[in-house]
């Protein structure tokens, strides 16, 4: 039975050691409000070198001193506010703070505007003195790559404009949250049980995994059709999303709007070229894979809602967090005796909030701020999707915890196309060793876990290289006059799901699958979550078969935070995306996966598990 609110404990009930701490950001709420108070007089410290960029080097060095002392405690000061407001998400207090951090935020990125366009517009030579002083040694990343955008960088004017255009540009992207998010309906529902469901995008998930397919064929159609009554508003903002891609583009001088999009962490158009070859290419398998889902489901013809429902019942078995913690620590002890003792380190230091409370954010996120330990919010029930998602985000804080303490703060971030790779080694190391496990014996448990990670390869690799061609192809038709409408919108992604969805039937309702996805509006974001777990499959397996000199890679990786461009970074570890070797490896692995499910099911191990379902 469902816990009800007055069931769920308040934070006063939870054991401190199941609390993360966040006092190694500030002592007290009382500090962090000092530290609010400092702000304006930091801002204005570093905005009083506007206009004296470009009077030498130890002009320079001290104005990137006072930005940097700026945004590392207004990072700080952001982290912590966001952080105790998803403790209680109703504290008045909490979001007070938080708001205050917003505004801080909004004022120094208006106050500091002015640093890049001043370094780019100075003469090459003073820029290249600044880019060469031994003072700003620690900065040549940076100045290498203001230099490659120089040749996109339009005039004061212009620029001036474009700025200024910034408001008017999210107009899609914002209607269409709104519009998801607020105003469509999606109907009521039956659940298995025959109660009625009003049905949400979150229930809608849940509802896919029902073992009953009337369930989910009535959901999917609900869902569905809630986009395509909105079919033609939804594809007038994606055009105009699309149109604004384009145009921004052509303004600044790139060759389409994907090469814009790939430009900011220097990958070449390459690597999304080859990533949608190789997937492609991988045609036989995933036919393969989807052969025996639809024997699994016992079905004559696989349709779209019939893709996430598992083949069989993982265990039901309740895991303990400490035992999980010990779980966890076990599976990525392949990436050798310092990664895990330091993760254990940060387990016992309340790196993690444990616990669902009242009030409390749901889901589960890492983060955390330079100069402090990084933390994970959990809500914990136990569940072996738990223990994965505990060994996810401990993947994400360990990458903070190497960046943080080996880079200076300007070097310590990284970027969204190598974030996703340390937390995806972490569950594909875990599901090695659960599958190494006594209890993975079971023909059934084991097809279980073979079945999570197919099909996370699938949603993970497949279908973000689909969405990837999307929209590469809508873009395309932009760039080349074609008018982007709904029914070509329609039309185009019927064909893909053709492809990448070999045997599954392709209605008017899957055709219009693409209308709700949000990510579309953040053009060329998605294909990172694709070339993401290919390179964590690789690092995997290295760090299994070499042992030692594979974990040294992989840690300086993570140490190496933004010191570098991406591609250059994991090259170093050992993976190279401008080549189609590392992602035709990652295929090898979903097919090797699917295999043994194959080898399993000739064994009977389906018919159990249609007994235990």
């Amino acid at each position: 039975m469902a816990m009800t609110m007055s069931e769920i404990p308040t934070r006063d009930q939870i054991a401190i050691e199941d609390t993360w701490d966040l006092t190694t950001m500030y002592a007290s709420d009382a500090d962090w409000t000092e530290a609010a108070e400092a702000m304006p007089s930091l801002i204005e410290k570093a905005a009083s070198y506007e206009g004296r960029l470009g009077d030498g080097v130890e002009v320079v060095t001290e104005a990137l001193a006072a930005l940097n002392e700026l945004e590392e405690r207004l990072s700080m000061l952001i982290v912590y506010a966001s952080l105790r407001r998803d403790e209680d998400t109703a504290n008045p207090d909490a979001n007070a703070r938080y708001q205050q951090a917003v505004a801080l935020a909004i004022g120094a990125g208006q106050a500091l505007a002015f640093v890049q366009p001043e370094l780019l517009a100075l003469p090459a030579e003073k820029f290249n003195e600044l880019a060469s002083a031994d003072a700003l040694a620690s900065y040549r990343h940076m100045f290498d790559n203001l230099d490659r955008q120089r040749a996109h960088v339009r005039s004061q004017e212009v620029e001036e404009v474009l700025a200024q255009m910034g408001e008017v540009t999210r107009t899609a992207s914002e209607a269409f949250s709104q519009l998801d998010n607020a105003d469509l309906e999606y109907g009521d529902v039956q659940d298995e049980h025959g109660n009625t469901v009003a049905l949400t995008k979150g229930r809608y998930g849940l509802l896919m995994e029902s073992q009953d397919r009337d369930v989910r064929r009535a959901a999917h159609a609900s869902m569905m059709d809630a986009y395509l009554r909105h079919g033609h508003t939804i594809s007038s903002l994606y055009s105009g999303s699309v149109r604004k891609d384009v145009t921004i583009a052509r303004i600044r001088g790139y060759e389409s709007s994907r090469s814009e999009a790939l430009f900011d962490d220097n990958v070449p158009d390459a690597v999304y070229d080859t990533l949608i070859d190789v997937v492609r290419d991988a045609s036989p398998v995933l036919r393969r894979y989807l052969d025996l889902r639809k024997q699994a489901l016992d079905l004559d013809q696989l349709e779209v809602y019939d893709l996430r429902v598992p083949l069989a019942p993982e265990s039901t078995r309740h895991y303990d967090y400490r035992e999980a913690v010990e779980i966890v620590l076990r599976g990525v002890r392949a990436l050798g005796d310092e990664y895990v003792n330091d993760l254990r380190t940060g387990f016992e230091s309340r790196w993690v909030d444990v616990h669902e409370t009242k009030g409390k954010r749901s889901g589960a996120y890492s983060w955390g701020a330079y100069g402090a330990p990084p933390v994970i919010l959990m809500n914990w029930n136990g569940t072996l999707s738990d223990v994965f998602t505990l060994a996810h985000e401990a993947g994400h804080a360990m990458h903070s915890f190497y960046s943080n303490r080996a880079q200076p703060f300007h070097l310590a971030g990284y970027p969204i196309f190598l974030a996703e790779i340390a937390s995806t080694v972490n569950e594909v190391l875990l599901t090695w060793d659960l599958l190494a496990q006594d209890e993975a014996k079971d023909p059934v448990q084991r097809f279980a876990l073979l079945n999570r990670f197919a099909d996370t390869f699938h949603g993970t690799v497949i279908t973000q290289t689909m969405f990837a061609e999307f929209e590469q192809r809508a873009h395309a038709m932009a760039e080349e006059g074609v008018p982007v409408t709904l029914d070509g919108l329609n039309e185009l992604f019927g064909e893909l799901q053709k492809t990448y969805l070999p045997g599954v039937n392709i209605d008017d309702l899957a055709k219009i699958r693409w209308s709700r996805i949000p990510h579309f509006y953040r053009a060329y974001y998605v294909y990172q979550y694709a070339t993401g777990m290919s390179s964590a499959i690789n690092i995997a397996r290295a760090v299994r078969d070499e042992g030692e000199p594979a974990q040294k890679r992989y840690l300086e990786m993570l140490a190496a935070g933004g010191s570098d461009y991406p591609m250059n970074i994991l090259r170093r570890a050992g993976v190279d995306l401008t080549d189609r070797q590392p992602l035709e490896v990652a295929v090898q692995e979903f097919e090797s996966t699917i295999a043994e499910m194959e080898k399993l099911a000739s064994e009977g191990v389906l018919k159990e598990a249609a007994r235990l379902a």
